[in-house]
């Protein structure tokens, strides 16, 4: 089964040659992409967060009922529950210790992201450049596209996305969760979304290793690209010089092209499949129309 990753048009350059990057959850644009902690650690978070409120609740009390507003008003009820209280003259910043613990999953997992739909409009808004970039269809079944370090089949197959407005129970267990890099909140629901996590240990490319979020990259074969589809906005020349590079290497000969159009009458697009021959004809009843159409003088100013 193939699925659709939107791109910027830039981007294509990296699936040419061969790489595309698995993202750690931190790098997400959702908060809520976080370390699954065990249920054990989980509960005494909890109940050490609920006593800190408490305790912030009955210094508010204690202070109005003195008639003075005290510190304690003046700090949002999500640091006593972090256990992240400063003064009112320190910098409000997490511990080391909470520091770590975001960054732990950060360090190990690595989540590729792809839809199962191509014409969905806000996923071209929003990843594709406001329409003016791609989306690839990608093979995931090739055994190159699942040539990696890590043997665990877990790290190999996609995973559609759930969404649930209760986030996921961890049960006791000394390993991470893998379901839950699986679920997310209904709001996410419109983009359809297909996963694969792999261990960033397993890829073959690492940039920008000093930055908080270094970018993992993992082999992507030419055969797993089967499809080009040009967002509606794409002009004419970049998408004839798309497929002019691309099918000038043989090992993209199969690659096949389509275009997302907008529908005239309806919030939508089609998904309509095209050849170099069609768009090179389009472009130039276009220039013929231009070069034909006289320029109308602007109306005269009136007094």
């Amino acid at each position: 089964m193939s699925y659709f990753k939107y791109i910027l048009f830039e981007r294509f350059r990296d699936f040419r040659a061969g790489r595309i990057r698995f993202t750690q959850p931190g790098a997400f644009n959702d908060p809520f992409e976080m370390p699954a902690f065990k249920a054990k650690e989980a509960e005494a978070v909890r109940r050490a967060g609920l006593a800190a409120l408490t305790d912030q609740t009955g210094k508010i009390q204690q202070g109005l009922s003195q008639g003075r507003i005290p510190d304690a008003a003046f700090i949002l009820p999500i640091y006593y529950f972090m256990g992240m209280v400063p003064s009112r003259q320190e910098k409000i910043i997490p511990s080391e210790k909470a520091i770590d613990k975001l960054k732990e999953i950060d360090q190990v997992f690595g989540i590729l992201s792809l839809s199962m739909t191509p014409d969905n409009l806000l996923l071209w808004a929003h990843y594709a450049g406001e329409h003016w970039g791609l989306a690839v269809e990608i093979d995931t079944t090739g055994p190159e596209f699942n040539r990696h370090t890590t043997r665990d089949k877990n790290f190999e197959l996609p995973g559609r996305v759930k969404y649930s407005a209760v986030r996921p129970k961890i049960p006791e267990t000394n390993e991470i969760l893998f379901e839950h890099f699986f679920v997310k909140s209904p709001e996410w629901a419109y983009e359809q979304e297909c996963r694969i996590v792999r261990k960033l240990e397993s890829s073959v490319e690492t940039k920008d290793a000093q930055q908080q979020f270094p970018v993992h990259l993992y082999e992507l074969p030419a055969n797993a690209i089967r499809k080009v589809i040009f967002g509606a906005r794409v002009p004419p020349d970049r998408r004839i010089a798309l497929i002019e590079d691309t099918a000038a290497d043989s090992a993209f000969n199969h690659v096949k092209f389509a275009e997302a159009v907008l529908d005239p009458g309806q919030f939508k697009v089609a998904i309509r499949d095209v050849e170099l021959c069609d768009i090179e004809r389009r472009a130039k009843n276009l220039d013929l129309f231009q070069r034909a159409t006289p320029i109308m003088p602007a109306p005269p100013v009136r007094p």
